[in-house]
């Protein structure tokens, strides 16, 4: 501790108003381990400014969604080697960031009728029964995927209806999503030994970085290349086979 800090000295209600914070919940925070205990002088406890950040560094980790036990682990490593809590919200951001350009955008009336142009009228009500499009309380409408939403318009005008695409987009999101899971499992498991080695947080930034564009690439290829497995077994399976596989699948749908 030093001079500047020693002289920020508070008692409990003097560090509950300033950190906006009641004091039982200053209490508890030192029962759990989170936040120093105070010092005592005489009968009085008393906290320094140190005490103080500690509090604001809690608020912000728990806005970030930590849990007390997660918060008590990771400023434990402030003692030990390994990533200090500076690298873990460093990091943090770092894995926050996002891994698509694709973002959710409002628009008007005006502004869906320039997107629609001249296509058939009904489109709208088919776009939104697909959840391309969602009505927003004020009128207004919510496009969650720009992107899918201009491919899908693509693929109406070459004759693939948006309803078929919609479901599509549904069964690739539900798979991808279990996929996804298993791979960051995979990742997270492998920091140590297959991911950046014993990295620091800004050659572990790094890498994150280099695998995001390649991930998107790396995903698309194996998607071709079992689109076109697919169809090499549906044309030597023939359009009987495919039907019967087609009824079993929409009979488990329906149970």
């Amino acid at each position: 501790m030093d001079a500047s800090d020693e002289a920020a000295a508070y008692g409990l209600a003097e560090l509950a108003t300033r950190s906006g914070l009641p004091a039982r919940t200053i209490r508890f925070y030192q029962s759990a381990d989170v936040l120093p205990r105070p010092d005592r002088r005489g009968r009085s406890a008393v906290y320094h400014e140190h005490h103080l950040e500690r509090l604001r560094l809690i608020a912000e980790l728990q806005d970030r969604g930590l849990t007390l036990g997660a918060i008590r682990q990771l400023l434990g490593r402030r003692a030990s080697p390994g990533m200090s809590v500076g690298d873990w919200l460093g990091l943090d951001e770092t894995l926050r960031g996002p891994w698509s350009d694709d973002r959710p955008k409002v628009i008007d009336d005006d502004e869906l009728a320039d997107v629609l142009g001249t296509r058939p009228a009904g489109l709208r009500s088919r776009l939104e029964r697909s959840r391309y499009l969602e009505r927003e309380p004020d009128g207004s409408w919510l496009v969650r995927s720009p992107a899918l939403l201009d491919l899908a318009l693509q693929l109406q005008d070459a004759g693939i209806d948006v309803e078929l695409t919609g479901q599509a987009t549904d069964l690739l999101r539900r798979r991808l999503a279990r996929a996804v899971d298993d791979l960051i499992v995979l990742f997270a498991g492998r920091t140590a030994t297959g991911f950046a080695g014993w990295a620091s947080t800004d050659e572990l930034a790094t890498s994150l970085h280099t695998l995001r564009p390649i991930a998107r690439e790396a995903a698309g290829i194996i998607l071709a290349h079992e689109v076109e497995r697919g169809l090499q077994g549906l044309l030597q399976a023939g359009p009987t086979a495919v039907r019967r596989r087609s009824q079993r699948s929409n009979t488990r749908r329906r149970r």
